[in-house]
């Protein structure tokens, strides 16, 4: 399977790997790249439904793989408008595509971005690549 590295270019991260991608009054929700490292193959998503405004951090869905469940929660409080129709026939468009085409589900965002705290790609980099501290002198 060829994995695309490519990202949206709105894109922003919880420190639990979820994203979204704002684009007007709709943020696009998937799981980044790094949570997905490993994972072979999606066998089902499983949804949690949630009627009117849902809080930020509520569990959504769950991605079944092989022997994992990955969460998937909301990164922004919002209301659900639906899920990627291109994963009905596809689930592993979500690993081939993980932070573009490969999205979950997408929201009306109650807040828009940066009214949110959430890292950008660049900090999102720091969280998932700390720099090694330094040893202490003898």
């Amino acid at each position: 399977m060829k994995v695309t590295t490519v990202s949206r270019p709105r894109i922003h991260f919880t420190s639990d790997h979820e994203w979204i991608d704002y684009n007007g009054t709709v943020g696009f929700v998937g799981v980044s790249a790094f949570k997905l490292k490993g994972i072979k193959k999606i066998d089902a998503i499983k949804w949690h439904r949630h009627k009117g405004t849902i809080e930020k951090g509520t569990l959504i869905a769950e991605l079944h793989a092989e022997d994992y469940i990955i969460p998937i929660h909301t990164p922004v409080t919002c209301k659900f408008l639906g899920a990627n129709q291109q994963l009905s026939d596809n689930y592993n468009l979500i690993l081939e595509s993980p932070q573009d085409k490969g999205w979950v589900f997408f929201v009306s965002p109650m807040k828009f971005a940066g009214q949110e705290p959430l890292l950008s790609p660049e900090d999102y980099q720091k969280h998932i690549n700390p720099l090694p501290r330094s040893r202490p002198e003898p």
